[in-house]
């Protein structure tokens, strides 16, 4: 075998295991201990607002899973419920995409996580009402195959 083919060769090993490395799947946690690997780096996120849509004024909410990865954009993203049922979930869907994080001083690795956080909407002013509401879209645990 000739000296460049040995050379491709040995590059190619080596980006099949770089990819290999990267379809490792990431730590799956809690939505209430996503802050202890990455916290959110914007203040703010646009999203997608569609001007009509199917329960769009009504008091709601959206669980969303996603995968922060070690750059902290987010992928693998899947609405997990929608309270009340319409297009709610699409508008969550594209404020996950729009998430940015930074890893913490516990993760300098920068290790990929999958968790979930629940996005309001519309909630009512009456705190009690508006914590009555976000229950509805409460997750206790997602699995990675629920992706």
């Amino acid at each position: 075998m000739s000296r460049t083919a040995l050379i491709a060769l040995g590059i190619l090993v080596t980006s099949l295991a770089s990819a290999q490395m990267d379809q490792t799947p990431p730590k799956v946690i809690a939505s209430e201990q996503l802050d202890k690997y990455w916290v959110m780096a914007k203040t703010s996120v646009d999203a997608d607002v569609p001007n009509s849509g199917r329960n769009m004024n009504q008091p709601g909410c959206a669980t969303v899973s996603f995968v922060v990865e070690k750059n902290g954009t987010t992928s693998t993203i899947k609405v997990q419920r929608v309270v009340p049922e319409g297009d709610l979930g699409k508008v969550a869907k594209s404020v996950a995409a729009g998430l940015r994080f930074e890893a913490t001083a516990l993760n300098a690795g920068k290790d990929r996580v999958f968790s979930w956080l629940i996005f309001p909407f519309n909630l009512p002013a009456d705190p009690a009402a508006g914590t009555a509401v976000m229950k509805q879209c409460q997750i206790d645990r997602i699995d990675w195959k629920d992706r």
